[in-house]
């Protein structure tokens, strides 16, 4: 099975987030964690062609009914505790970084009005400090519902170009956020959270609630730019309403 970068190769220069992405998904197949592991009849990779880069992994069965988002939230606990004693380099908060020099290109491109660009730079500058005042360790980075599966193997997580230094409330709130802002499948939002174990901070979660909310409008509009989508206008609006919302608190 290969996995081939599009969008988020049109916005990240060479392929070092793709050869992380290979360490790390290595990495947590050796200890066992629940993911897609690497191929292991071809060379991972990354592997370039046609101005695209890819990497080959094991083809796993999905299934059609929808994960438990119980077990979701466990098999998430499990990848932290495993990635706790990852040793490779990586970088902190890296998703906020990148997504703050994205913002500002889209302000500078005219992409909102005068009034919510000003929003969006005070959310932002609000929330990267309080960001990195939180404990910290390596994470999945971007641990959405579509990113994990249910598999004739169990539940298992894919998708690790993302990962980084940052808060498990981070990755918590990328599991949870859609149904936080957008008012669908909450019970299902505090079943994954139920599954993780509460044990988090509920205080770091409301602050990466907003946080990723931010990063997923963020890439969102990107998305949109490149495949235009009723559906992703109407989460872009969505987004904007709620972070909108959140200015008065």
């Amino acid at each position: 099975m290969a996995r081939v970068s599009t969008t988020t190769g049109t916005i990240r220069s060479g392929d070092a987030w793709f050869t992380r992405e290979v360490a790390i998904a290595k990495y947590l197949t050796a200890v066992g964690a629940p993911i897609i592991p690497l191929s292991s009849t071809l060379e991972a990779g990354p592997h370039h062609h046609l101005d695209l880069i890819l990497s080959f992994w094991e083809f796993v069965q999905i299934l059609e009914e929808p994960f438990d988002p119980y077990q979701a939230g466990q098999a998430l606990r499990h990848c932290h505790e495993a990635l706790k004693e990852f040793s490779g380099e990586l970088l902190v908060l890296a998703l906020i970084s990148e997504a703050r020099q994205l913002l500002d290109r889209l302000i500078a491109e005219s992409e909102f009005t005068l009034a919510d660009a000003e929003m969006l730079l005070q959310v932002s500058d609000r929330l990267e400090p309080q960001l990195r005042q939180l404990p910290m360790q390596p994470i999945h980075g971007d641990p959405h519902s579509g990113n994990v599966l249910k598999t004739t193997r169990g539940i298992l997580w894919t998708d690790w170009e993302d990962v980084m230094i940052g808060p498990i409330e981070w990755d918590l709130a990328s599991l949870v956020a859609s149904p936080y802002v957008f008012g669908t499948d909450r019970d299902k939002a505090e079943m994954a959270l139920d599954g993780y174990g509460r044990s988090f901070d509920p205080e770091a979660l409301a602050v990466c609630i907003e946080a990723r909310t931010l990063v997923a409008l963020v890439w969102t509009i990107i998305l949109h730019r490149q495949h235009p989508d009723r559906s992703r206008q109407a989460r872009i609006e969505g987004r904007l309403r709620w972070l909108r919302s959140r200015k008065t608190r």
